[in-house]
């Protein structure tokens, strides 16, 4: 688009595929035109958590993560994340469920006719996970307990028993009446793809993971783990519904957001207000981060740490020993 600002742009610390900082530039692309460079004296360094070679460049930093990872504002100016929290100007939560495009666009549109959406349902309830490395117990409990009621059908690579893992997830999951959408760790705002995905179904997804998202999405139209003690508890009102068809009819009718309306924390504006204050600011004056004696301090102190470790190891080691002698001197031993 003519007339667009251009900013030169660094990407680092993403990865060799840099997508989640890619799924973010759409939500600036109609304001801005962002022109890619590996200067180290790039304007803007786009960073993620895989490293810290963004303390190679000295352009205004900007942490953008699609883990469960909370950014340090000590190397960076700004940050989108999970956590909620309020930091001035400089953080904007960004959780990954806004960055499936294609997924949350379905969520503000009007709900499918009942009547077609049940005709199509043919099974209980579904399940998509292939990894639980490093994952939450609750993930495996929750399919234990609603598979002792009725069989739930697996079409991940974990406790495949379809077949094989499935083509088409959506697909496969929009024949259910239920989905299971387990987040793999549950915090304030940790808040991804998967409740998206299993909307996306015109199931009823009974979800686990971020426990404020009944403030984000109608309670009425899911089944949200952190509403009850206990996940046997969560068990019998997804039994409760399935043998109640005027209730799953009542869901399945509810708009996703609470009276149709997106939240503000969700709305493009509110992240390409967020940017504008970057970009639109002149440069010198965007900076946020500590940038004087003790900023550098820290900074020379993670890069050793990461890029030098053996002599990060020989200076803490040096320093230990001379504290060691300290104290054997206090206490009168030579």
């Amino acid at each position: 688009m003519t007339g667009q600002p251009t900013k030169k742009v660094a990407f680092v610390d993403a990865g060799r595929h840099p997508e989640i900082i890619e799924m973010v530039l759409p939500l600036i692309a109609a304001r801005y035109h962002l022109e890619r460079t590996d200067d180290y004296d790039a304007d803007y360094v786009f960073h993620s958590c895989r490293g810290y070679d963004v303390l190679k460049y000295s352009g205004v930093r900007i942490f953008v993560t699609g883990e469960n990872v909370s950014p340090n504002f000590n190397i960076s100016d700004y940050a989108l994340a999970f956590d909620k929290m309020d930091f001035g100007d400089r953080y904007c939560w960004l959780p990954l469920i806004k960055l499936y495009r294609e997924s949350y666009a379905r969520l503000l549109l009007p709900r499918k006719p009942v009547d077609e959406v049940v005709a199509g349902k043919e099974g209980f309830c579904a399940y998509v996970m292939s990894n639980l490395k490093d994952s939450a117990e609750e993930r495996t409990k929750i399919f234990d307990l609603l598979s002792a009621y009725k069989p739930v059908h697996s079409g991940g690579k974990w406790r495949n028993n379809v077949g094989g893992p499935v083509a088409d997830k959506l697909a496969f999951q929009s024949k259910y009446k239920f989905v299971i959408a387990f987040e793999n760790s549950s915090t304030p705002g940790y808040l991804t793809e998967k409740f998206a995905h299993a909307a996306e179904s015109n199931a009823i997804p009974i979800y686990w993971g971020d426990p404020t998202i009944g403030s984000i999405f109608n309670p009425k139209a899911f089944v949200n783990c952190h509403d009850f003690p206990s996940l046997e508890d969560v068990v019998e009102r997804a039994k409760e519904i399935d043998a109640n068809d005027t209730l799953y009819r009542e869901m399945l009718a509810e708009p996703w957001f609470p009276g149709g309306v997106e939240p503000e924390c969700l709305r493009n504006e509110t992240f390409v207000r967020f940017f504008s204050n970057i970009f639109d600011t002149p440069h010198e004056q965007a900076f946020r981060r500590n940038r004087s004696r003790w900023g550098i301090k820290q900074e020379r102190l993670l890069f050793r740490m990461y890029k030098k470790p053996h002599e990060h190891g020989i200076r803490m080691l040096h320093k230990y020993l001379l504290e060691l002698c300290r104290r054997k001197s206090q206490r009168g031993n030579p």
